[in-house]
């Protein structure tokens, strides 16, 4: 059989393969440098529509738990606020008590009085001024607040003021009127501590709300992570056998020209 020198070029089919090895092997490369077996839509169109579905949910996970975090905080400084404001009932309860004493003199009375009206103006202080992000928790502004977390999560708090806990009007400067105030503030006391365990209640809630959340956002990051980051000891392997089919390629298109030049040399053109 002759040997033709102006042929189709043999070495065509290897350069198609060269060319194709070249594309998958920086698809490879591209791959383990960034850590991610889908880059761009191209690469894997419904799995890139899943993993971002994915990551979307994520990030309301976590800014849910951030805004339930916040209720918490919410609940634990009206908690602290209660909690100084159910010492000072305790204090004027020791007051009452000591004021019923009939050896009393009215003067000692009236001393005892004092120090009550300084306690009842801290428990109204404490009702006006506890406050978290500007919103005063204690005086019934704020009954009820939404958080925003789907499901739905809100924080609701009872008012606390001298006339929510019918403190108003003690005077213990007569026997009577400390009698009738130890009962008015054993009231006062059950009252707050009611509020102190609905309070209690609803951090409690809301902490299981964010461990789901955590939780959820954990497995979905997980589950995102399998669909969009590259298995890297795959791409490794796929990277050593583009790169043999590259050189193979290059060595395949070497070897083709060679049959034609050797004849070009022979026939001295």
């Amino acid at each position: 059989m002759g040997m033709r020198i102006n042929q189709t070029n043999p070495a065509l089919p290897a350069a198609r393969q060269a060319g194709t090895a070249a594309k998958a092997l920086n698809k490879n490369l591209t791959a383990l440098a960034s850590g991610l077996r889908i880059g761009q839509a191209a690469d894997d169109a419904a799995g890139l529509a899943i993993a971002e579905g994915l990551r979307a949910r994520v990030r309301q996970f976590t800014r849910e738990s951030g805004n339930l975090q916040s209720g918490i905080s919410m609940i634990q400084t009206a908690e602290g606020g209660l909690s100084a404001q159910q010492e000072g009932v305790g204090r004027l309860r020791e007051l009452a008590t000591q004021a019923a004493n009939g050896t009393l003199t009215n003067d000692q009375r009236a001393a005892l009085q004092t120090e009550a009206q300084q306690v009842l103006e801290q428990i109204e202080a404490t009702a006006q001024g506890t406050e978290f992000n500007g919103r005063q928790l204690l005086n019934g502004t704020a009954a009820e607040t939404e958080l925003g977390v789907e499901g739905g999560a809100r924080v609701e708090i009872q008012s606390s003021t001298l006339a929510d806990l019918g403190l108003e009007g003690i005077n213990l400067s007569t026997q009577e009127g400390a009698a009738a105030a130890v009962e008015a503030l054993e009231q006062a006391g059950e009252q707050i501590s009611g509020n102190q365990a609905l309070l209690g209640a609803q951090q409690n809630r809301l902490e299981r709300a964010v461990e789901v959340r955590e939780a959820g956002a954990e497995a979905l990051t997980e589950a995102e992570s399998r669909i969009r980051d590259v298995d890297v000891a795959r791409a490794a392997i796929e990277r050593s056998r583009n790169e043999v089919l590259l050189q193979a390629s290059f060595g395949a298109i070497t070897q083709s020209n060679l049959g034609p030049q050797m004849a070009s040399r022979l026939l001295g053109l």
